[in-house]
């Protein structure tokens, strides 16, 4: 039977027995192109794998150990891991196991490659956390079709992450995002000593503007203190509902001159909300605590952190409202913040 021209084959005979489908109706729906991730210690494989996801992903990395191919889904996380069982050193059970056990990759769905058809075998790959596997050699329109549905339900998993993580009013994230980028920051600067601030901002007397001019004027004020604290951001910062009327913000990479500042031009932006009710102006302001992990502070757990950020947003709070009260890193004193980061 005569080989298909372009195919590329694996000793004598095609490995592939037939070329790339498309799927348009399928496409990729988020914004960053879809990225697959194969790991097989034969380079030839490899490049029968990446040959046929043309047009199915639009990156394509390649590893020929677990090890290297671990340490590439950490730096860029990959869509969909196609993973060599077979493999010297780490295995791709092992390596499979590693994925899960990552809490930044143990949703990425893991495609087996293996030559054993055993059910042992294929049951041991989905005990390991593996969502489906394809035998060699394999067909490339199955191949294929089983990595569309695998990039399908990373796509279905990573929109209900961000619903389940999103405030619907504000469209900031909620307490659970606060939480998981608080702790991984947390995590980050016990091991690089990286600087970041943390900052409560909480609105004033917000109940009895709730109570004195009904909660749709409540309901426009969050949103408008949501566009600006989004404003505000750099692409790399996290804002959220803290809860309530009680916002929180991250700054990472950020010393305290600079964030001080920062919270500062947000509280300004807030003090300049306009809600009008019955044609009078909502008079809008929020005090806030801020806390700046420096370099030299060994900030013990995310539960410390919020209980020294909370203690400056309540010493705001007690100094009179609509203003910035900082706590110095390591100790309980509060401060006002310094007159160069003023506007």
């Amino acid at each position: 039977m005569p080989m298909n021209k372009g195919i590329p084959t694996y000793g004598n005979s095609p490995m592939v027995q037939s070329t790339h489908s498309s799927d348009a109706s399928l496409g990729n729906t988020n914004m960053d192109p879809e990225r697959a991730l194969i790991i097989d210690d034969d380079p030839r494989i490899g490049e029968l794998v990446e040959f046929c996801l043309k047009g199915v992903v639009e990156i394509v990395e390649q590893a020929k150990t677990a090890e290297a191919g671990i340490s590439i889904a950490r730096s860029t996380p990959p869509d969909v891991i196609l993973l060599d069982v077979n493999m010297p050193g780490c295995d791709g059970f092992q390596a499979c196991r590693s994925f899960k056990e990552d809490a930044l990759l143990r949703d990425i769905p893991v495609i087996f490659l293996t030559g054993e058809t055993g059910p042992h075998q294929i049951a041991r790959a989905l005990d390991y956390g593996a969502m489906d596997f394809v035998t060699k050699p394999f067909v490339a329109i199955e191949l294929q079709a089983r990595v569309r549905a695998a990039l399908r339900t990373k796509r279905l998993v990573d929109m209900l992450r961000s619903q389940a993580l999103l405030d619907p009013l504000t469209g900031l994230g909620n307490r659970g995002a606060l939480d998981a980028a608080l702790k991984a920051q947390v995590a980050d600067h016990a091991r690089h000593a990286s600087p970041f601030a943390f900052a409560l901002i909480d609105l004033d007397h917000f109940k009895q503007t709730n109570d004195g001019h009904g909660h749709m004027a409540g309901d426009d004020i969050l949103r408008h203190v949501g566009l600006c604290l989004r404003n505000r951001c750099r692409p790399y910062d996290v804002a959220g509902r803290f809860g309530g009327d009680e916002f929180g913000l991250l700054l990472r990479d950020s010393e305290a001159p600079a964030a001080e500042a920062a919270v500062r031009r947000i509280l300004r932006d807030i003090r300049e909300v306009e809600i009008f009710v019955d044609g009078s102006k909502v008079a809008v302001s929020a005090s806030a605590g801020l806390v700046t992990a420096n370099r030299t502070w060994l900030l013990p757990s995310t539960g410390e952190l919020l209980k020294v950020t909370d203690g400056a947003l309540y010493a705001a709070k007690r100094a009179g409202r609509d203003q910035l009260i900082c706590m110095d890193p390591g100790t309980e004193k509060s401060r006002e913040p310094d007159d160069e980061s003023r506007e």
